[in-house]
């Protein structure tokens, strides 16, 4: 079974250095470290011309790997582009215990004096040097949280902003300290201008996991094959208080210490009404019904609902590894 979260667990105690937990605009200016036999150095560029477009600032200079050059050097073209005019580029390095992020930072000047301020990031396994993605370190469902998490953000402090779709394992710009993944974003893209580059931190410490392998749920052959999961075992996990009324066969759901109106992720889910037998539920403020997947359903004492109660619903998100077990997780 895929377990790659526990890889930033394990790195941490291989290798402990000194390390900054900070958003970006504190982070310090280190631009020199070594990994290994690759050591990274400074170089400046004083006013290059490449295509047409004048380079000013600084950029690693690698030694001792020509893999890891050529991908600095694509970034590095990457930030060029089809731009026009003047590019300062500038770059940081963020150590962390078994990891190593470069953060490349480019300012554009168009011949009319436009301006655009743009990141990118290569972040690396100090044991290995390859380069690590989102879910190597968060799990397969940490996209599907950061996304949530960078949402809230964007709704408590900018508004007006829309909000982002799915991030992608492959385009997700990050730098990993030993307390949070921190997700970066251009100048403008989730913030107005005058914000600058915006960091959103998803904490390791906020992560909650159950495992549930295959034998403890079932599939409902007579329902498209929906997968059906024992419902007070994993809600309880989740700090979920269950109660049963024998007499309307109606089973409720609420937050631990909340009166039912508080909910997980900031949605109004707190209170959840579910009718054995029956694919409907309801909120407690909310009389309309809505559609389950497949009704709950009792085998052997044990009430099951859909896999996609526990997604939908209640912002668990789930994975399934191909020897069948479901990791599902949640953040707080």
């Amino acid at each position: 079974m895929k377990r790659t979260f526990f890889l930033w667990a394990i790195v941490m105690l291989l290798f402990p250095i000194s390390v900054f937990a900070a958003p970006y605009q504190d982070l310090p200016n280190i631009t020199a470290a070594r990994i290994g036999l690759v050591q990274i150095n400074q170089r400046t560029l004083d006013s290059e011309r490449v295509r047409g477009v004048t380079l000013t600032g600084t950029v690693p200079d690698i030694a001792g790997s020509e893999s890891l050059s050529a991908k600095i050097e694509s970034i590095i073209e990457g930030k060029i582009g089809n731009s026009l005019g003047t590019v300062d580029l500038s770059y940081k390095i963020v150590p962390s215990d078994g990891f190593l992020t470069i953060i490349f930072h480019s300012e554009t000047v168009a011949p009319g004096g436009s301006r655009t301020e743009r990141v990118s990031t290569l972040t690396l396994e100090r044991a290995t040097l390859n380069e690590v993605r989102v879910s190597d370190v968060l799990g397969d469902n940490g996209l599907r949280i950061a996304t949530d998490v960078v949402n809230q953000f964007i709704a408590q402090n900018f508004r007006n902003m829309p909000r982002i779709s799915i991030l992608g394992d492959n385009d997700a710009r990050f730098y990993i300290t030993n307390e949070a993944v921190y997700f970066l974003f251009d100048r403008y893209e989730i913030a107005p201008g005058s914000e600058g580059i915006q960091s959103v931190p998803v904490y390791f410490s906020g992560f909650e996991r159950y495992f549930l392998e295959e034998e403890d749920y079932h599939i409902n052959l007579g329902n498209h094959g929906v997968r059906m999961l024992p419902l007070r075992r994993l809600v309880e996990h989740f700090g979920y208080v269950v109660a049963w009324n024998s007499d309307t066969l109606e089973i409720s759901l609420r937050r631990a210490g909340t009166n039912g109106n508080g909910g997980v992720n900031g949605n109004n889910n707190g209170y959840i009404i579910l009718t054995l037998n029956m694919n409907y539920y309801r909120r407690i403020n909310d009389l309309t019904a809505r559609t389950l997947e497949a009704p709950p359903e009792v085998i052997d004492g044990i009430t099951y609902v859909p896999i996609s109660f526990f997604d939908v619903i209640l912002d668990i998100h789930y994975s399934i590894s191909p020897d069948g077990t479901i990791e599902l997780t949640t953040y707080r």
